[in-house]
């Protein structure tokens, strides 16, 4: 369990440093334009010798920038570190970019020995490029001559830059506008940086596809199990994850067990009354409806019926087959964003409600007229019974949780310690489900990589009781899948404000 903590542990410090006033575009996606992709073809065409400073408003809009410049020597002034330092303990999107990037450069810097004086690869390899911070070289009487403030961090990186021209040929890529301007205005080339793709990192999916041969097939479901060797791709594999064989218009859908795939049950599995309708939520119920499956992650963008198939399982399990005694759901109180609705009125259930209408949303789906009535009647009956508690994860520090299904909603916006603190109140007879969108992340200070979710993921993968499905198809509606494959940044643009 202290695999789990190892994984992410840092601490943020309050800091009221004060930053620069520009905007900065998260936009992400944005194809670039074919006269910025000539321009950044012919600066950084040359092998040898490219030097690119970088602004603090591109490590904040793609903490991940530092792969994107391959053969040149990055170079980040020791302002742009004190900026970051500064945005970090903003609780929004700009926050969360800033403690990455920072992340990103801390990892270069232990991997340098303690330093990023002198330039290091990022790779390791030769053509990964290099990074360094510079601490002087700041041109401060040319800044000067132009009528500009050495004092004020935009003219003091544009005086980093000049430093670094007077060495090889420099270009400077910022988002913000005036730096640009500015920068140009001084005899430097000036780049806007608008990554093609998100910088999003590949999270574990929990299945895969492999393109086989005929025979291959044909034995699999002849034995209904073949070597997980027979597969070549297949040795990355961790136990419980699935494949998907397939060799023109034939297919078969396999799970890992014992370094053997073996081929599931061809009959779909059903909870609740509620069938999979695609691949993913037919490997997610054969690990929520498996009992020597304890703890399971899933993992999606929203829409992909996370919870409602954690819940579906959970009434089953424990209305139908009676294999636990218990459903409990548990939900983190983190408002959207950063909309704090204070104070509710009322005892602990009514607090406790309008956080748990999410919960009441998924029994909606399940009833035959997808009826609110149905739904809340279900819900109190089941409560009466003792067969169902809804609660937050405040409450959970000292209990010890017997012979029950456990779900823990919104796992995403957990810390790795919560997560501990969960898994370590687990007794006997008891499985628990974490649910969450790892890509919707509200609670402050928390990132794709290091929330409870993804550390779970990382931490339990290869354990025989643990299982992990990342869901990709939206099945809510047309609008809820549109906006699930459009990455969040492409509806934000955030204003950094000046801090006097």
């Amino acid at each position: 369990m202290l695999a789990l903590l190892e994984i992410f542990s840092v601490n943020h410090p309050p800091s009221s440093l004060p930053h620069r006033p520009h905007l900065i575009s998260l936009s992400t996606q944005n194809s670039l334009s074919e006269k910025t992709l000539a321009q950044i073809a012919e600066i950084f065409a040359t092998p040898v010798g490219s030097r690119v400073v970088l602004d603090t408003s591109v490590l904040v809009a793609d903490p991940n920038c530092l792969s994107c410049f391959p053969n040149c020597a990055i170079v980040i002034p020791l302002t742009v570190i004190e900026e970051l330092d500064g945005l970090k303990t903003r609780m929004d999107d700009v926050g969360r970019s800033a403690r990455s990037a920072l992340r990103s450069i801390e990892d270069l810097r232990r991997k340098a020995g303690g330093s990023l004086k002198d330039p290091t690869p990022i790779n390791g390899t030769d053509t990964s490029g290099t990074v360094q911070i510079e601490v002087n070289g700041i041109q401060n009487h040319l800044l000067i001559e132009h009528g500009l403030d050495p004092k004020v961090p935009d003219n003091r990186i544009i005086g980093a830059a000049l430093g670094q021209a007077a060495i090889s040929p420099t270009c400077i890529v910022s988002n913000d506008a005036a730096l640009r301007i500015k920068a140009a205005h001084l005899g430097l080339t000036a780049l806007e940086h608008q990554p093609v793709s998100g910088g999003r990192n590949e999270r574990p999916m929990g299945w895969s596809t492999y393109d086989t041969t005929v025979e291959v097939i044909d034995s699999l479901y002849k034995t209904e199990g073949i070597e997980k060797s027979d597969i070549a791709q297949a040795a990355s594999l961790y136990e419980n994850n699935f494949a998907v064989l397939r060799c023109g218009s034939q297919s078969a859908l396999t799970r890992c067990y014992d370094n053997e795939l073996r081929l599931i049950q061809q009959s779909p599995p059903e909870a609740w009354g509620l069938r999979a309708r695609n691949k993913e939520q037919r490997f997610a119920l054969e690990l929520l409806l498996d009992p020597k499956i304890t703890v399971v992650a899933l993992d999606g963008r929203a829409g992909t019926g996370k919870t409602v198939l954690a819940i579906a399982a959970g009434l089953e399990q424990v209305v139908e087959q009676h294999r636990y005694e218990r459903l409990a759901v548990y939900r983190p109180l983190v408002p959207v964003g950063r909309a704090d609705v204070g104070f509710l009125p009322g005892g602990l259930e009514e607090k406790l409600d309008p956080w748990m209408s999410a919960i009441h949303d998924a029994v909606v789906a399940l009833t035959d007229d997808r009826s609110s009535r149905d739904a809340r009647g279900l819900i109190d009956d089941l409560i009466d019974r003792g067969q169902l508690t809804l609660e937050s994860v405040t409450f959970l520090r000292g209990r010890s949780l017997q012979a029950q299904i456990v779900v823990v909603d919104e796992a995403q916006n957990l810390e790795p310690t919560t997560l501990k603190t969960i898994l370590t109140r687990i007794g006997d007879g008891t499985k628990v489900i974490f649910t969450g969108d790892t890509s919707q992340i509200d609670a402050p200070y928390m990132g794709e990589s290091n929330n409870a979710l993804a550390v779970l993921v990382q931490a339990f993968a290869g354990q025989s009781c643990f299982g992990h499905i990342t869901l990709e198809a939206c099945e809510r509606s047309e609008v809820a899948s549109l906006a699930a494959r459009t990455t969040v940044m492409n509806f934000t643009t955030v204003t950094c404000n000046r801090h006097l």
